[in-house]
């Protein structure tokens, strides 16, 4: 893809971010005057509840994303959605996610660095606890994917090449969770690990759908199968309740298994994975 001027691409990312953060901006004060019943602070979050934020996150995302493809007179679909074999990707980075996040628990529970036990669902809880979160899981990484890996991170590539653009989109990647409760300075360079990793996955594959299957598989591995933390969050409906034992920089404490400088290690084998087994593509900056 041809490189734009810079002040370009900069003033687009900037367009964008701004119609973002004026759209999520309305609609926290549209809620704040509607009050709904939904509207207040949960010990643990549930399936429904997560939704509903994912749903309220991915409206304005989407429509800055539609918005600005539109002013560029092309299609929403063209910033990372409309990659070759989206359900194959799709699919395959959900096993990865899950995959990846079970090993670090492997280690964590092998390690001693965390205890974990059932929490007694019934086989029809299981199925649909299991169902609500795995859709929530991929809402969460659709909202995500889209909002940073797809319309700004492919713009600011087409100016400063796409290796600063990951840079940059991840380093605000990994800011945004500053905030969150319990949450390390590990924690958010795993984070920022993160946002790399789905970065190469989109430059490899050219498409959100492999990026967009891992990160909802690392959630579900989180928030469903094995009941950890997420991002100093605990949900309800796990099949497994499990906890951080021993020093935080091991175990993650609160922050969960992402605040673990294990974290790291099995970031870094995923990312040689992707260079391995993901097939390349050339059609990225």
């Amino acid at each position: 893809m041809a490189r734009l001027p810079l002040k370009l691409i900069l003033g687009r990312a900037l367009l964008y971010s701004v119609l973002l953060a004026a759209l999520v901006v309305a609609e926290v004060f549209l809620l704040i005057w509607l009050k709904p019943p939904w509207l207040r602070p949960a010990l643990q979050m549930t399936a429904g509840l997560v939704a509903i934020n994912e749903a309220l996150l991915l409206a304005p995302v989407f429509a800055a994303t539609a918005i600005m493809a539109r002013f560029e007179k092309r299609s929403v679909f063209s910033c990372g959605l409309s990659g070759p074999k989206p359900f194959r990707n799709l699919t395959g980075g959900l096993f990865c996610g899950i995959l990846a996040l079970s090993y670090l628990m492997l280690l964590l529970l092998g390690g001693g660095l965390a205890l974990t036990h059932l929490r007694g669902l019934s086989a029809l809880e299981i199925l649909g606890q299991g169902a609500a979160w795995l859709g929530v899981s991929w809402l969460i990484g659709f909202t995500e994917e889209l909002a940073f890996r797809g319309y700004l991170l492919q713009t600011l590539a087409r100016g400063m090449g796409f290796w600063p653009a990951a840079l940059l989109t991840s380093l605000l990647f990994a800011a945004l969770h500053i905030t969150n409760a319990h949450e390390t300075v590990i924690g958010i360079m795993n984070v920022f690990g993160a946002g790399m990793i789905l970065c190469i996955a989109l430059k490899r594959s050219f498409s959100l759908w492999w990026s967009i299957g891992f990160h909802a598989g690392w959630d579900y591995a989180e928030n469903f199968i094995y009941g950890t933390h997420d991002s100093g969050q605990a949900c309800a409906g796990a099949l497994l309740n499990t906890l951080p034992r021993g020093p935080l920089w091991l175990s993650g404490g609160l922050a969960g298994p992402e605040g673990s400088l294990l974290g790291l290690g099995v970031e870094v084998l995923v990312a040689a994975g992707l260079y391995i087994f993901l097939r390349p593509r050339t059609s990225l900056t």
